[in-house]
């Protein structure tokens, strides 16, 4: 047998998905905001959160996030896109595919300025505080609960952490939820950095804002956090991402799945996405007791076979993902459980929903090293079943395949067949701390 301590996940049908995060509730009472990253193509329209499109009954809809929170109980508001930089609704709110009143408005989209689009972040983090600012006189709601795309969870940082003189955090925000957010930097950003401007260079992982977001700047004590971690299959599989050391908490992320440690989503390394890897999660952990939340989710790619520098990436890909969109619904519901202390029993669907992502990850890691030199495409979990459950962990048992291809031999493909126990550790937020999977 060979023994590997690691952890892969793979995005999964949801019809394996319990309810969401075990939320008790239809949706969230507080407004949601939806905060897109960086527009590489300034002259295209950004389709983030989704599209319209016209529906049998004549009305305006809407596919990706937008049409799927809507379809679960979050009436969606419309578009706020500043005029000059600034925001006052309802003027500068966009009402396309919306039909509700503003009393019972639940879901809004934020897309910045063509001033703040060209910035780095701090443009961006004045108009989403202004935003912020309208939704709550807009709605009457006290507070707010934000979910950011890529470098949209670094502009709402910027404000919710006082990194921008002259905008001070008022205490309006409920909840952070980020899906492949680039926390410690993006690599990538480097290297773009010439053709991009400050928009790249500003989110570099040795950029100053980035260090003071992560080493100085403290996340504020009444807001909760989660990080959605995006991985690809066949993507960035071995990269180490040594380059964001200097700002991980080092305790931490020594005691994670590799899972958390290797591979990215074609764009950011998974290092970055996890906010809770950041020195300043920890100093926030130790002074509320509550958790910076996680989860890791593996999306198909897009564009398969495509070498174009313009092809769609996992990265941008995400938010259209079935369950990532399944995720951000549970985060945002009223009663999840997942910042509280809870009993295994309690979070067990969320544990073992979890426990899949992570055996189809051990199907991989076995074949890419029973296959040298090739990359995995397809994974197949053909079954799954909890074989014990203690207070600190589960085990599983897991059988399933992968389909692998030589990078230099075409012709070299083959499925590669893999089963074997998984043992998990998790703490009592249901956040999976270790990994060891015994494939036979």
């Amino acid at each position: 047998m060979r023994i590997f301590h690691f952890a892969a996940a793979l995005a999964v049908s949801a019809a394996f998905l319990p309810p969401p995060a075990q939320a008790k509730t239809s949706g969230s009472s507080l407004p949601v905001i939806l905060v897109h990253g960086m527009i590489y193509d300034l002259q295209a329209d950004d389709n983030t959160w989704g599209s319209t499109y016209s529906r049998p009954d004549g009305r305006i809809g809407w596919t990706g996030m937008i049409g799927y929170l809507e379809s679960h109980g979050l009436p969606f508001a419309g578009t706020i896109r500043p005029s000059q930089g600034q925001i006052c609704l309802p003027g500068d709110l966009d009402v396309t595919g919306s039909y509700g009143s503003p009393h019972e408005a639940r879901l809004f989209v934020l897309k910045f300025s063509g001033y703040a689009n060209t910035d780095g972040v701090g443009y961006k983090a004045a108009e989403l505080a202004e935003a912020i600012r309208q939704v709550c006189r807009y709605t009457g709601a006290k507070e707010v609960r934000i979910v950011a795309h890529s470098a949209g969870g670094l502009v709402a940082r910027v404000y919710l952490q006082n990194a921008l003189p002259g905008v001070p955090y008022r205490g309006d925000v409920d909840r952070l939820i980020t899906i492949g957010t680039p926390h410690l930097g993006s690599a990538l950003a480097s290297h773009w950095g010439d053709y991009l401007g400050t928009r790249a260079t500003s989110i570099k992982p040795d950029a100053p804002l980035i260090r003071d977001l992560n080493a100085t700047f403290d996340l504020p004590r009444d807001v909760c956090f989660a990080s959605i971690v995006i991985r690809a299959v066949a993507a960035d599989s071995r990269d180490d991402g040594e380059e964001l050391d200097p700002l991980v908490d080092a305790g931490f992320l020594s005691e994670m799945p590799p899972e958390y440690r290797r591979g990215g989503d074609e764009v950011v390394h998974v290092r970055s996405q996890n906010l809770r890897s950041a020195q300043c999660a920890a100093r926030y952990e130790k002074a509320t007791g509550r958790p910076v939340q996680y989860v890791v989710v593996r999306v198909p790619d897009p564009t398969p076979d495509s070498v174009s520098p313009k092809a769609v990436r996992v990265h941008m890909a995400a938010t259209s993902d079935a369950t990532v969109q399944h995720l951000v619904f549970g985060l945002l519901c009223d009663h999840t459980s997942l910042w509280r202390h809870s009993q295994p029993d309690q979070l067990a669907a969320w544990m073992d929903w979890q426990a899949r992502i992570h055996a189809s990850g051990a199907i991989e890691a076995y074949a890419l090293d029973d296959h040298p030199m090739s990359s995995v495409s397809r994974i197949r979990l053909d079954d799954f079943a909890v074989e014990s459950a203690a207070e600190a962990g589960r085990r599983y048992r897991f059988d399933g395949k992968a389909w692998s291809e030589n990078a230099w031999v075409p012709l070299r493909k083959r499925w590669t067949h893999v089963a074997g126990n998984l043992d998990l550790r998790f703490d009592e937020f249901g956040r999976v701390r270790g990994a060891t999977a015994i494939v036979e």
